[in-house]
């Protein structure tokens, strides 16, 4: 009974459109106790695969949420203190032939460890301009749920 419950859920979430996204936190994370952000390349490396642009757009969400977005340089002038409450966001895309895969992780600037990570799942094209856009869509509007309920914020868009 609960499989055919299930099986329901799914088929009217994918009839609806609806992109599946997972957040995972690891125990005793919080954004809450976060206020400024680097915005990294998925392996570390200048060189990587192009975020088309969407890296700037995360870094303007994560900004209306009152994270500081910061560069690494900055980050090494930065208060012991302040480093403390520093996140690295690493974002990746990647896809197959019809699927997109958008991730983005948050790690501890000082330790490393890994704090909480979102993954997206859309259908599309890559190289689709609204596919992607969908693809970020679905990952923004999952990290701002899980930042306005950490942070105890509210946000509207002024309508």
């Amino acid at each position: 009974m609960n499989k055919v419950i299930l099986l329901a859920v799914l088929c009217v979430l994918t009839a609806c459109g609806a992109a599946p996204t997972r957040l995972v936190y690891s125990s005793g994370f919080s954004f809450a106790n976060y206020d400024y952000v680097i915005i990294g390349r998925p392996d570390g490396q200048s060189a990587s695969t192009s975020l088309y642009g969407m890296d700037v757009e995360f870094a303007n969400l994560l900004s209306k949420y009152n994270m500081n977005v910061v560069g690494e340089k900055e980050y090494a002038r930065m208060a012991h203190d302040d480093q403390k409450r520093t996140l690295i966001a690493r974002m990746a895309i990647s896809s197959n032939d019809d699927r997109i895969v958008s991730t983005v992780s948050f790690d501890d600037a000082v330790s490393g460890r890994t704090g909480s990570s979102v993954t997206g799942f859309t259908e599309g094209d890559m190289f689709d301009t609204e596919d992607r856009e969908a693809a970020f869509k679905s990952v923004a509007d999952t990290v701002s749920k899980a930042l306005q309920r950490d942070k105890n914020l509210q946000i509207t868009d002024g309508r």
